[in-house]
């Protein structure tokens, strides 16, 4: 397979909402220097109407431009992202990377994540909002749900914080392999269950009492009816992936349904509510 490579001239803070825009173009290889973002996708999933669109969107920043580098031939494209990774503290849970040694301090929880991909590491702000609501919320003997599960670092996370089942699934090929390992190197396989599909993988008469959604405003808006209807009364629904300007739209859905808004945490320009089923 061939690959074409866009490099970015952006600077850092706006990198990771045109990262979130790639991702919905199937760029899926991501580096990051300083304001240099580089993107990969494959040849035959790139074309003009892909390139007016990111014009379209790079020309809301100033200053920002791109560029495309000649064809190249597939390889590992995260390998020097992937190495910028360092470990961090986010909620109760000290999160690093397999190559780290990172020890968490008392009071702790380690999450050791091999991440093949930009989100699902904790590096990413929406992947941060939902594991510190994780650590507000009671998750004791409850099963929960992950929606677009990755790295499965979220299921893994409501596991360890006393989960008494946790069912993620993913469509991406590559999480089937990447949740799965996370799982088993967190110690946590008789608790996390991983398939691969969309929400048809979960069966009708399976509930839960936690669902977490961290994908993107369309998949959410889209599966807001799935998620309730194999929601327990009074579940809750933490929902990220979601820009600031994706607010008032996922206000005014969730305005005609059975649901209770309990808050809606931010940090930089992502955003991640917290809903209850009523």
């Amino acid at each position: 397979m061939t690959y074409i490579k866009l490099i970015f001239d952006i600077d850092e803070e706006y990198q990771e909402m045109i990262i979130a825009e790639l991702m919905d173009l199937d760029f899926y290889g991501f580096e990051q220097e300083d304001e240099r973002l580089i993107a990969y996708v494959e040849q035959p999933r790139y074309n003009d109407a892909h390139r007016e669109y990111i014009e379209q969107i790079i020309a809301a920043f100033p200053g920002a431009s791109f560029y495309e580098a000649e064809s190249i031939p597939e390889q590992n494209w995260n390998e020097t992202w992937e190495k910028s990774i360092r470990p961090q503290v986010i909620g109760e849970f000290l999160v690093r990377p397999t190559w780290s040694e990172a020890m968490p301090e008392e009071g702790q929880m380690l999450l050791e994540i091999d991440p093949k991909m930009a989100f699902g590491t904790g590096y990413h702000a929406t992947t941060r909002l939902v594991l510190n609501e994780l650590s507000n919320i009671p998750l004791k003997n409850r099963e929960i749900l992950d929606a677009g599960t990755g790295t499965a670092i979220l299921a893994i996370a409501a596991a360890k914080l006393g989960a008494a089942r946790v069912l993620g699934f993913d469509i991406d090929p590559w999480s089937r392999d990447n949740a799965v390992e996370n799982i088993y190197l967190n110690d946590v396989a008789g608790l996390v269950e991983f398939r691969f599909g969309g929400m048809e993988v979960v069966d009708d008469h399976e509930k839960f009492d936690v669902i977490l959604a961290n994908i993107n405003r369309n998949a959410i808006l889209e599966l807001l009816p799935s998620f309730l209807g194999h929601a327990r009364p009074a579940a809750v629904l933490i929902l990220s992936g979601l820009l600031h300007t994706d607010e008032l739209k996922l206000r005014d859905t969730l305005e005609d349904l059975p649901v209770k808004i309990n808050g809606v945490t931010r940090e930089e320009e992502w955003i991640c509510f917290r809903i209850t089923k009523i």
